[in-house]
Formats: C-alpha cells, structure tokens, sequence
C-alpha cells in the first residue's frame, strides 16, 4: 500500500491537470478521476492492480481504487477540489457502487 501512496504523492503535479480537466464546479466521482487517471498512468496501474491481484482475494481494483480516493481525500487542499457526497457511480466492472463524488474549487 506504501509504494502505491508513495507513487500518488511523487506524481501529485502530474495528476493536478487530471483534476483541471474537470470543470470548474463539476461534480466528479472517484471513478471518473480513476478512469483518467488509468489512462494517463496505464503501465503504474496495471502495476498496482498486479500488486494486489497477488493476494488472490479478488479485490484488487476495490482496493487500489480504495488508496486512490484515499489519496485525493488527504490531498484535496492541495488538488483543488472537495468532497461533496458519497453516492452510486459505475464501477470498472459496471457494477454500481456508493463512492465519493467530488468538485474542481480551483
């Protein structure tokens, strides 16, 4: 979980212009960001879900996505954003699962 945080916090100026590319005001969910932020972070994403994948409990994405969120929680002052709820959004498997849901402040 560690090296997962740690890469989080070493790309912190990388992922801002994942956060800018929400509106002003526009409320987004954990899986919204997590689906640009795989797209821009592919190779480390795949890493990260491999990672858990290991431990064979079938939770790999709801537990790296579950640190990803986490992340933007203790980093909000600093991503410009806010939470606003927790609330249904259509998870990698499309399955629907209550998450925090956000906006861009700046």
């Amino acid at each position: 979980m560690e090296n997962i945080i740690k890469f989080l916090e070493e790309k912190h100026t990388d992922i801002k212009p994942i956060i800018d590319s929400f509106a002003l005001e526009q409320e987004f969910s954990s899986h919204d960001f997590i689906e640009k932020f795989s797209a821009k972070f592919e190779y480390n994403y795949i890493n990260m879900l491999n990672l858990y994948h290991k431990e064979k409990d079938g939770k790999a994405f709801q537990t790296v996505h579950k640190m990803i969120a986490k992340f933007l929680s203790l980093n909000k002052v600093r991503l410009g954003i806010e939470k606003t709820k927790v609330k249904g959004s259509e998870n990698v498997h499309g399955n629907n699962s209550n998450v925090h849901w956000w906006k861009r402040v700046s």
